[in-house]
């Protein structure tokens, strides 16, 4: 559901989005980052992989988790509100 809701409000910075996160996903900018905390990591299908997030738009956020062994990017939120999650102390 978010990634449509973003497709349609802003299909340009999704756009930009996929392609940073595909072409480079640990990649770290004002945009793209990991998060810290307790959001830092993920686990996924018995793996613990290390948790990125990249900022759309000033609310909208795409989390994703990088798979290096099995070269997969997993997508794990999309959202087009800011995630309340990360506004804990000690996350970004």
């Amino acid at each position: 559901m978010g990634w449509q809701q973003l497709l349609k409000q802003v299909p340009d910075n999704l756009d930009r989005a996929w392609v940073a996160m595909t072409g480079e996903p640990r990649h770290v900018d004002q945009r793209q980052h990991p998060l810290k905390g307790a959001l830092g990591t993920v686990k996924l299908g018995g793996a613990v992989l290390d948790q990125w997030q990249y900022e759309v738009t000033g609310g909208g956020r795409i989390w994703y988790a990088v798979d290096d062994e099995r070269r997969i990017l997993w997508i794990t939120r999309v959202g087009s509100g800011h995630p309340k999650r990360t506004e804990t102390r000690g996350h970004r």
